[in-house]
């Protein structure tokens, strides 16, 4: 309450709880009761979800452009999936594992 309305709950009875009730009744996606109230849709409802969500289908779509040009006897490049929002960079670092004998030494190591 104190984020939308500026008062706490000491100071709803003065505001009126009929009103505190349907504040609470037609709170907005982006509020945190609202979130914990329905947290099925809570993912669904923030923005990044909802980017990730256009994502998966913009893939969607050019795997199946991909798919129809293909079967009309093109030779499509397979495509590249959109950059998803928060998703880590598949980059790889390094080149094979450390052997277990050196693990310690390369743990520990100051550098």
């Amino acid at each position: 309450m104190m984020e939308r309305l500026g008062i706490t709950l000491e100071g709803a009875p003065s505001f009126g709880w009929h009103a505190v009730s349907l504040w609470a009744r037609h709170l907005s996606e982006g509020s945190a009761v609202w979130r914990a109230l329905h947290p099925e849709h809570a993912a669904f409802a923030s923005e990044l979800g909802r980017a990730a969500i256009m994502a998966d289908i913009f893939d969607a779509v050019l795997h199946t452009a991909a798919t129809i040009a293909a079967a009309h006897g093109g030779k499509p490049r397979q495509p590249k999936p959109y950059p998803r929002p928060g998703a880590r960079d598949r980059r790889s670092m390094g080149c094979g594992a450390i052997p277990v004998s050196s693990f310690d030494e390369w743990f520990y190591s100051e550098d």
